[in-house]
């Protein structure tokens, strides 16, 4: 994640927790246990924000470690009850084969196209062997700031096809399992759940 964004969400914290409650109160409850049923126990965050993502994962029972690359969103997610990891998603502070799964929702769209390789294989290095991957993105084909979507302080959005997703994946040892959207509003997510190959 690029400076420009870590800096929106350190000044902005407060004001995105507030602005995602009813995006997280109508989350599919489909995908929420889809992922808990394919994963195992212990689950990364990447890009965790404020951890409300993180509790309803934690309801399903899992042990959630939250990491995020902004220092105001790890703090909510302390206050949220997480052990909660300040990094970049680029160096991930973890041993390889370290979680049963690792969950990235609207995280990795915060990186250039042209550098998501690298969180990805950051991704796969930290997953056990057959570990789940939950990964959320937005629709579109739209790529650099943007100062809407809750936040009037600029953001770099990187938006996706779903075909364009899957073969990304693909090449970095990923095979989908389940697919699924959500239009809270006007924007389509796409979500995935992917198992390490």
């Amino acid at each position: 994640m690029n400076q420009i964004t870590i800096d929106t969400y350190n000044a902005s914290a407060a004001e995105y927790d507030e602005s995602t409650v009813d995006f997280w109160s109508n989350f599919p409850e489909t995908f929420i246990k889809i992922f808990a049923e394919l994963s195992g126990k212990d689950v990364l965050n990447i890009g965790s924000g404020p951890g409300r993502d993180a509790v309803l994962i934690r309801q399903t029972g899992k042990e959630v470690v939250c990491v995020d690359a902004s220092e105001a969103m790890v703090e909510l997610s302390k206050q949220a009850g997480f052990t909660s990891i300040l990094a970049d998603f680029n160096t991930l502070p973890f041993a390889e084969n370290s979680f049963d799964a690792v969950w990235s929702y609207t995280s990795l769209l915060h990186v250039p196209k042209k550098d998501v390789s690298i969180p990805l294989d950051e991704i796969i290095r930290i997953m056990k062997p057959s570990g789940v991957f939950a990964l959320g993105l937005i629709k579109g084909d739209e790529e650099g700031y943007i100062e809407k979507s809750g936040l009037d302080k600029p953001r770099w959005f990187s938006l996706y096809q779903k075909d364009e997703v899957e073969a990304l994946c693909k090449k970095h040892g990923f095979e989908l399992v389940h697919f699924e959207t959500y239009k809270p509003r006007s924007r389509e997510y796409m979500n995935f759940i992917f198992r390490k190959s």
